[in-house]
């Protein structure tokens, strides 16, 4: 009974740790994108890792939605991983 115990405690543990990982990494860091002129875009990969902007549009992934950022001149920001 107590190796039970022990056992859910550490796995509530390991959940919350996790859990505190992945929502400080929700934010999308666009600093590779800065030198971009704020009007030009480049092309990107064909990876589908979903970004929803502030802007209520899906990003395909972190390339689109920097691109998109920078030729808004920053107005559109991070709202949440996965789809609007």
């Amino acid at each position: 009974m107590k190796a039970a115990a022990v056992c859910l405690l550490l796995m509530l543990t390991l959940i919350s740790i996790f859990h505190v990982e992945s929502v400080s990494a929700e934010k999308v860091d666009c600093k590779g994108y800065e030198k971009l002129p704020p009007r030009q875009s480049r092309p990107c990969t064909l990876e589908f890792r979903p970004i929803c902007g502030s802007d209520g549009k899906t990003y395909p992934n972190k390339c689109a939605f920097c691109t998109a950022v920078k030729q808004s001149d920053d107005k559109i920001k991070f709202s949440h991983e996965g789809r609007c």
